[in-house]
């Protein structure tokens, strides 16, 4: 069955949040898969779909407007938002008046705001001796940033109470998939393991490797076998 709704997803990339995303919400969508050249970068096909060159991309019909137009969106956040807020009714993105409002709205930035940057500190540094300054300041950012996760993993069962949302849907990718590129050892942190191993039962999160993912399993464990050799 066709949708107006098209994910394009870079294997081995951010962009399963989006393919998950519509899982947990039950979404019609069509999925378009491409793999990493050997270079591990996006094909060129890829680079193409936005000025970002990056993944994820989704393709759908803006009708929100007066006069529907087919629109290309990339930003993971932004993705999350317009599929949430379109065809889920706003579920998973809370809202002002939801308890917890003020612990969402952190978590929902705390990921690409801190997060991912730290580890992108790491992967930029990685062949820099280990006391160099720069490799310094990555590894203990991503140590205390870690803490702050286990700590408040340790309070509730997901990052904001008792109920998945998207602040969740987006910090998954950094303790998971992105380890393929960034080896890190979550052995120290029982709560992010408890909480990546109840994330690894959810049925959606189950499909999304079923349907976008050839090789990759999910990267649940405290220490995986790293993907690639950066």
């Amino acid at each position: 069955m066709s949708s107006t709704l098209v994910v394009h997803h870079l294997r081995v990339s951010q962009s399963e949040t989006i393919v998950w995303l519509c899982e947990e919400l039950g979404v019609a969508y069509d999925l378009k898969c491409y793999d990493r050249e050997q270079t591990l970068l996006a094909p060129e096909v890829y680079k193409a779909l936005s000025p970002l060159k990056t993944a994820p991309v989704i393709e759908d019909v803006d009708t929100y407007q007066p006069n529907p137009e087919h629109i290309k969106l990339a930003e993971s956040q932004a993705c999350v938002e317009w599929i949430s807020r379109k065809y889920g009714q706003g579920r998973l993105i809370n809202k002002p008046w939801d308890a917890h409002w003020k612990e969402w709205l952190f978590w929902w930035h705390f990921t690409h705001g801190s997060l991912q940057p730290a580890l992108q500190m790491k992967l930029l540094t990685a062949a820099l001796p280990k006391d160099h300054p720069g490799a310094k300041v990555a590894d203990s950012r991503i140590e205390h940033y870690l803490q702050l996760i286990d700590e408040r993993l340790g309070k509730s069962q997901y990052l904001v109470g008792d109920d998945f949302t998207a602040a969740d849907l987006i910090m998954v990718f950094p303790l998971t998939t992105m380890r393929a590129f960034i080896p890190m050892d979550l052995g120290a942190y029982s709560n992010i393991l408890r909480y990546l191993k109840e994330i690894g039962e959810r049925p959606a999160y189950q499909r999304t490797f079923e349907k976008a993912e050839t090789k990759l399993k999910p990267m649940l464990d405290a220490n995986p076998p790293s993907l690639f050799s950066m």
